[in-house]
C-alpha cells in the first residue's frame, strides 16, 4: 500500500501529520462525493487500522482520502513550538474543529470540491459536531461510525449513574482547586486518562457535544453506522438515535452491522462496502462555492 505522508497546520500553527491516499488514475468515484477526510478515535492516530483500511478501500473505488491526525491523537504528546501538551487526555473537543478544517482545506487546495467527513468512535463525534456547528459548504456528507453518546443527563439516568457522578465530582474538585489540567484515571464512560478540564468538557452538565441535540443542525447527507454488539451505555442505540435526530439532513440514514463490535473493527470489509454503497446512492450535488 503506497500513500503520501503529508503534514499540514491548523489555525494555531500546530502541525498535523497524515496520509493521503491517491486514487488510481482509471478509477472514478460513484456519486457526487470525490474525497473523504478520515478522523481517528480516542487515543488513536491517522495510522489506526480502522482508518487506514477504510481509506484504502475507498481510494480503490476512486475517492481521494486523507487520514489526518487531530491534536487529540494518542494520549499525551508535547509540541515544542507551542510548549503545550496535547493529546486525547487534554482534548477540548470544540478546539479539534480547527484540525478538521485544516483537513478540509488540504483537500480543497488539492482540487477536491465534494468532501465527505468520516470518523470512528470519538472521531465520529468530531465529524458530526463539525457538520452541525461549522458553516462549511465544502462538506458534502458526514459519516459517523460508532458515535459516542456524550450526555450528562443520559448517564445520570443510567445504571452507571453513581460511578459517573463520583468521577464528575472528582473532576470538578480538581478544576475548582486550580488543577484543571491535572491527569487522572477514569473508568467511565471509557477507561482512559483525562485532565479534569477535558473530562468535564466532554461529559459535564452543559452537554456541549450531545449529538442528539445538535443533529437537527446537520443539513448535509449523513450516514451513521454502528455494530449490533455495541451495548455499552455510551454506545447503546446511539446509531439509530443520531440518525433519527438529523431531521434536516436531506439523506439521513443508518445501518447496523450484525455482529459488529465498536468501530466495526471486526467487520472492516463489510463496513467499507456499506459506506461505499451509501456514497454511491447519493444523488443531490453538494453545494459549490
Amino acid at each position: 500500500m503506497l500513500v503520501d505522508l503529508i503534514s499540514t497546520t491548523n489555525a494555531d500553527g500546530v502541525r498535523l501529520d497524515g496520509a493521503f491516499f491517491v486514487p488510481p488514475l482509471d478509477a472514478e468515484p460513484i456519486g457526487p462525493v470525490d474525497s473523504v477526510l478520515l478522523i481517528h478515535g480516542s487515543r488513536g492516530s491517522f495510522s489506526d487500522p480502522n482508518t487506514r483500511e477504510m481509506a484504502e478501500e475507498l481510494r480503490h473505488i476512486g475517492y481521494a482520502c486523507l487520514a489526518l491526525n487531530t491534536t487529540a491523537h494518542d494520549t499525551v504528546w508535547n509540541y515544542p513550538a507551542t510548549g503545550r501538551n496535547y493529546g486525547n487526555a487534554y482534548e477540548i473537543l470544540d478546539e479539534t474543529s480547527a484540525d478538521l478544517k485544516a483537513g478540509v482545506d488540504y483537500l480543497w487546495n488539492a482540487g477536491y470540491r465534494h468532501i465527505a467527513l468520516l470518523g470512528h468512535s470519538m472521531g465520529a463525534v468530531r465529524v458530526a459536531y463539525y457538520a452541525a456547528t461549522q458553516v462549511d459548504q465544502r462538506v458534502a456528507a458526514v459519516i459517523p461510525v460508532s458515535p459516542v453518546r456524550l450526555s450528562y443527563s443520559y448517564y445520570m439516568a443510567s445504571g452507571d449513574a453513581q460511578e459517573f457522578k463520583d468521577i464528575i465530582s472528582h473532576a470538578q474538585e480538581l478544576k475548582a482547586s486550580g488543577k484543571g489540567r491535572e491527569l487522572f484515571d477514569a473508568d467511565f464512560p471509557i477507561q482512559q486518562l483525562f485532565s479534569a478540564e477535558s473530562y468535564l468538557d466532554k461529559h459535564g452538565p452543559e452537554e456541549r457535544y450531545n449529538l442528539i441535540n445538535l443533529a437537527p443542525k446537520i443539513e448535509v447527507p449523513m450516514f451513521v453506522m454502528g455494530g449490533s454488539l455495541e451495548t455499552h451505555t455510551r454506545l447503546l442505540n446511539m446509531t439509530k438515535d443520531l440518525s433519527d435526530a438529523a431531521v434536516n439532513s436531506p439523506q439521513g440514514e443508518y445501518a447496523i452491522i450484525e455482529g459488529g463490535e465498536h468501530s466495526i473493527a471486526n467487520r472492516k470489509k463489510e463496513a467499507s462496502t456499506t459506506v461505499l454503497r451509501w456514497l454511491a446512492s447519493l444523488s443531490a450535488q453538494p453545494v459549490k462555492i
